[in-house]
């Protein structure tokens, strides 16, 4: 696959940048990030969301840098890949649902199992 042209490399987003905004806001604000995150979320599950993400984080297939420039069957090659990957995955580290389920949300992409694992995005 071929890399990114200079050009696409050479491009920068405009400022204020949405992380930027979200940041002076929760500065400016007396609540505690956590705190709201755990009353939405629970510990419990934002825990996994943070264990599963980080073993995602280590794995090259799940990127998605290249999605823009790919073609139709480079992106169907790309998932059988994360499929596979995802399921090794779920193995090695003896996943519950909870823990494919995340995984599944994160990953936020279509699979060509499922519809047949039941997993709907």
């Amino acid at each position: 696959m071929a890399p990114n042209p200079d050009w696409v490399k050479a491009l920068k987003p405009s400022d204020p940048q949405g992380h930027e905004l979200l940041k002076a806001e929760r500065d400016r604000s007396n609540l505690s990030v956590q705190s709201i995150s755990e009353f939405l979320f629970s510990k419990e599950q934002l825990d996994r969301k943070h264990r599963v993400l980080a073993i995602l984080q280590q794995e090259p297939v799940f990127s998605k840098t290249e999605n823009y420039f790919s073609g139709r069957i480079q992106v169907f090659e790309r998932a059988l890949a994360r499929a596979k990957r995802l399921n090794q995955l779920i193995i090695k580290h003896n996943w519950t649902q909870e823990d494919i389920t995340a995984a599944n949300e994160m990953i936020s992409e279509p699979g060509p199992y499922h519809l047949h694992e039941g997993v709907s995005n």
